[in-house]
């Protein structure tokens, strides 16, 4: 994670403790008892970074203590400020998405980003993709729109990742297919990839 805000005095200094832990690795497994208690508690490592990212925006601990469990629970891709919009992307928008070392650009996953993503580091900290959801990711794919394409739109919510006990803060943008899986492909070209580390 990044220090989001500078001069806030020891809201800065806790972030800046939290900052210090142990940063996501995607090629090595964590350990058995990473999360202790687990992540669903807020009294865990991931529930306690959480806290301070975003239990102040609550005047009742209760209400924020609420938020985190219900984060834990859905997993919502969408920050719970910000609802998605339904849009169409028009032919020609271009966007962003991060790929598995398997999957190929002929299989689109059903949500890109308008961010550059130079690492995987951004995929998982301002994407907020959880290494249950992906595991590796290794590059990615520029498409283009070339049929409107029905999607949401919205800034990416945090994620809590019980795999490393951290929060995924995201905040990038982000938008959602609103297509069969079957049929993402047709509505996209690929422009280029690259990969990332």
């Amino acid at each position: 994670m990044r220090v989001l805000h500078k001069g806030l005095g020891w809201l800065a200094l806790l972030t800046a403790a939290l900052l210090s832990m142990p940063v996501y690795a995607q090629t090595s497994a964590a350990p058995a008892d990473t999360c202790q208690p687990s992540a669903d508690s807020i009294q865990s490592r991931a529930g306690q970074e959480w806290t301070v990212l975003f239990g102040w925006r609550f005047a009742n601990p209760a209400d924020g203590v609420a938020a985190y469990r219900k984060l834990v629970a859905g997993m919502s891709p969408w920050a719970d400020w910000d609802p998605p919009v339904a849009q169409t992307l028009a032919i020609g928008t271009r966007f962003a998405m991060a790929m598995a070392p398997d999957q190929p650009a002929t299989s689109p996953g059903g949500f890109g980003t308008f961010d550059h993503i130079a690492a995987v580091r951004d995929v998982r900290e301002d994407l907020a993709v959880r290494a249950d959801w992906k595991p590796k990711v290794d590059h990615v794919v520029i498409f283009e729109v070339v049929r409107p394409l029905p999607v949401l739109v919205g800034p990416i919510g945090p994620q809590v990742d019980p795999t490393v006990c951290e929060i995924l803060p995201g905040r990038w943008s982000q938008f959602q297919m609103q297509v069969a899986p079957a049929d993402r492909a047709s509505y996209l070209k690929v422009v280029t990839s690259y990969t990332i580390q």
